[in-house]
């Protein structure tokens, strides 16, 4: 464990700035992405209720993913992991919103924790209630271990383990 007293301010410059990665997509980002090179989703006017579900999954899991890759200093996989959760999002919202999932399908294959984040006033909103807490869940563990902070070096190995272990990498593939 590091023994070093933590520097509070670098937390919060570094959550800050993951924090604020997210921002920039969800004000100025996604608004001037090319539609030609942007993450598409896989949606199709057949898609079934459990396919809309799935990507009620696949964002979180992207999210989650993106956290990861952006505490390793992968910037071009963090981008392309928000981009496919967030698009996944924006399809899963618009099925949800027009009743094109059903009850049993939520239950079985959304994550609880996104079924809890659906309300706001807007997709965008939800999106970005979705994106904060995907990362707090999966940082968690990468900048604290008990009371201690973790060095910077720890950091990039756990989240860089867990991105790993959830294999990340075929998220959007």
């Amino acid at each position: 464990m590091n023994t070093e007293k933590p520097n509070v301010g670098l937390v919060i410059l570094i959550t800050a700035v993951i924090v604020g990665g997210g921002v920039y997509y969800f004000t100025t980002g996604a608004k001037n992405l090319d539609t030609n090179n942007a993450v598409q989703t896989t949606s199709t006017p057949n898609q079934t209720s459990k396919e809309y579900a799935v990507m009620g999954r696949q964002l979180w899991s992207a999210f989650q993913c993106a956290s990861w890759a952006s505490v390793t200093g992968d910037s071009e996989e963090q981008e392309r992991l928000f981009l496919f959760g967030y698009a996944q999002g924006k399809t899963f919202l618009e099925a949800l919103n027009s009743e094109k999932i059903q009850r049993d399908d939520i239950s079985e294959n959304v994550p609880i924790v996104v079924t809890m984040l659906l309300q706001g006033p807007t997709e965008e909103f939800i999106l970005g209630r979705l994106f904060e807490n995907a990362q707090d869940s999966a940082l968690k563990d990468v900048f604290q271990t008990g009371n201690e902070y973790n060095s910077e070096s720890l950091r990039e190995i756990i989240a860089g383990n867990k991105y790993r272990e959830s294999n990340c990498q075929l998220i959007g593939e």
